[in-house]
């Protein structure tokens, strides 16, 4: 590794930095059925607390991961040597956050009333996709003003797994929330062809 002057690392842009990456969860339709079944549901059990808005899950969230891609692969053996070609590629996955719970429940009603969209335990009901899937978009400030940053799409949105934290009743500290949401592809606004299906 050669060394360089000093110049031409002062020269260099700003990595990526944390803070500068936020995400928004659309509320149409998966987060608006959710909060109005929830509403439905708690006239019954006065369990009614849920979310007013998405930024509330984003001011809440403390972490969450970066979407990914893979691209499968065939293998073919030609003259005794193996080769592996690429085939398609993978956008699909795993999207996992972390997210502080406030004392009244309001998110993991919300979270837990999105799952019931997609199979209620309760009545066996399960509602189609197009109910409870959503899109979630990820900002990310690149620091120009006027570029407006760049913004990636994961697209067939919706939970898939949640856990709380070891609760201690002796303790100040806040109760976390692990989400898991499924995501079927995700793309960048205005960069490839995928993002013209948006």
């Amino acid at each position: 590794m050669a060394l360089h002057k000093l110049s031409e690392i002062s020269n260099l842009e700003d990595p990526l930095k944390q803070f500068q990456i936020k995400f928004t969860i659309s509320m149409f339709p998966a987060l608006k059925m959710a909060i109005a079944q929830q509403k439905v549901a708690g006239i019954l059990s006065g369990n009614k607390d849920v979310i007013d808005k998405s930024d509330t899950l984003e001011l809440r969230c403390t972490s969450f991961s970066y979407p990914g891609t893979k691209v499968n692969q065939s293998e073919v053996i030609i003259a005794g040597f193996r080769r592996k070609l690429g085939t398609i590629q993978n956008k699909s996955g795993v999207w996992s956050c972390k997210i502080i719970e406030d004392q009244h429940g309001r998110i993991l009603n919300t979270i837990q009333s999105w799952c019931d969209l997609i199979h209620n335990p309760f009545n066996g009901l399960r509602f189609p996709s197009t109910v409870y899937v959503s899109t979630c978009v990820l900002e990310i400030d690149d620091g120009i003003a006027g570029s407006g940053g760049r913004k990636i799409y994961l697209k067939g949105f919706y939970p898939i797994e949640y856990s709380v934290s070891q609760i201690d009743s002796s303790s100040s500290a806040p109760v976390e929330i692990d989400v898991k949401f499924n995501y079927d592809w995700f793309t960048e606004q205005a960069t490839g062809i995928s993002s013209w299906a948006l």
